[in-house]
């Protein structure tokens, strides 16, 4: 039996809460896709820049990344570290704040999408989890 295709998640969330929850929700949904597709997904959480960036795997498939961090870095931080260290990690940025720095600098910068936190973040952030993966997938066939 040949070993099933694994795909690391990070989330990058410095409000503890928000970060245990998307980690969990993530885990949770994607667990059915894994099975029916025949994969493995690991999610590693992070609430700092400086956790994140010291324990970062270069194999990283998907980065979610709040915006702004409480000990000073950003997203935009976070998308040049991934461009230096993993270039096929794709960057994905939520913040509860839409503007133009937010939003479209950073997918200027090499960010993948950009979500606004609401009540449909989670779901968004799944379904953009599962098209990734899937693409992948098939690139690997």
């Amino acid at each position: 039996m040949k070993n099933l295709p694994n795909f690391k998640i990070v989330i990058l969330e410095d409000d503890d809460f928000y970060n245990k929850l998307l980690s969990r929700f993530l885990e949770q949904e994607l667990k059915n896709t894994a099975l029916i597709k025949r994969f493995t997904v690991e999610i590693n959480s992070y609430t700092s820049f400086k956790d994140c960036s010291r324990n970062f795997d270069n194999n990283t498939t998907l980065l979610f990344t709040d915006y702004y961090l409480r000990d000073g870095y950003s997203a935009s931080h976070m998308i040049d570290f991934i461009k230096y260290r993993c270039s096929d990690c794709k960057v994905v940025v939520l913040s509860q704040v839409q503007t133009i720095q937010t939003s479209i600098c950073t997918i200027l910068q090499g960010a993948y999408e950009f979500i606004v936190k609401d009540k449909k973040t989670l779901f968004q952030c799944k379904d953009l989890a599962e098209t990734i993966i899937l693409e992948k997938l098939i690139l690997k066939d």
